[in-house]
């Protein structure tokens, strides 16, 4: 198989704010044949958190900070889950089956978790190392967005976004009074998902350094384009910089 980058850093300056994107892609590499799947099938939120990857850009180039983004699909092997999750590599999501998953063997598994899933934490450590030789105190901001509405529910979900949180309950807490006063969001606490469940790379990697940290979901339909992108960037700026320093 060709090389293929499985994260993509951005420099965006030395402000004390490191963002990344776990789901911030798509892609599949060619070897894989898209895992049998067609283009407008990877395109929806199975294959990626729809803008997430735009809005952390975002926020970073807002604040002058670090990014790192995952370069590939969730649906090859998803970096936000741990070796022993059954979901790390999906047979199917939100119904639909993925091809190319089906009837893995322990080669191929071992294969995708060396060649992807351990490499993009590797660099996600380094960043994180980077971060802290930089600053005494950052914080960290992961950013994913969720979809309006799973296959088969009947109701759009009613959160704008959320705010996700098991550790550091003091600045999911901050962020989510400062939105409440800033903007007309409503905000979801530990919904629609409970980072007391699902929150594995922040789990991994910012909890046991005892880092500030945020996790970020927003709604797709909200930043399902640029220019609603800047404008949500844009309203979510002040809460953000209410956890920075002056």
């Amino acid at each position: 198989m060709t090389e293929f980058p499985v994260s993509n850093r951005f420099d965006g300056g030395d402000a004390p704010l490191f963002v990344f994107v776990d789901h911030a892609s798509n892609t599949i590499p060619p070897a894989y044949d898209d895992l049998g799947l067609p283009e407008d099938v990877l395109a929806t939120h199975i294959g990626w958190d729809i803008g997430a990857g735009a809005l952390g850009l975002a926020l970073a180039k807002q604040f002058q900070a670090k990014a790192l983004f995952c370069q590939y699909s969730r649906l090859l092997i998803d970096p936000n889950r741990s070796l022993d999750k059954t979901d790390l590599i999906p047979s199917e999501a939100d119904r639909i089956p993925i091809p190319g998953n089906a009837a893995l063997d322990a080669a191929e598994r071992h294969r995708r978790i060396e060649t992807y899933h351990q490499p993009y934490h590797e660099q996600l450590e380094l960043a994180l190392d980077q971060i802290c030789r930089d600053h005494q105190d950052p914080l960290i901001l992961s950013v994913h967005s969720f979809t309006p509405r799973l296959i088969g529910d009947a109701q759009v979900r009613p959160w704008h976004m959320g705010l996700l949180w098991r550790e550091d309950e003091a600045s999911a807490r901050q962020f989510m009074s400062a939105v409440a006063e800033t903007t007309d969001y409503t905000v979801g606490d530990n919904q629609p998902y409970d980072a007391r469940v699902f929150n594995y790379s922040v789990d991994r990697h910012v909890g046991p350094r005892g880092l500030r940290h945020i996790t970020l979901e927003v709604r797709q339909d909200l930043i399902s384009n640029d220019q609603d992108v800047d404008r949500v960037a844009g309203k979510l700026g002040p809460a953000l910089s209410t956890l920075l320093p002056n």
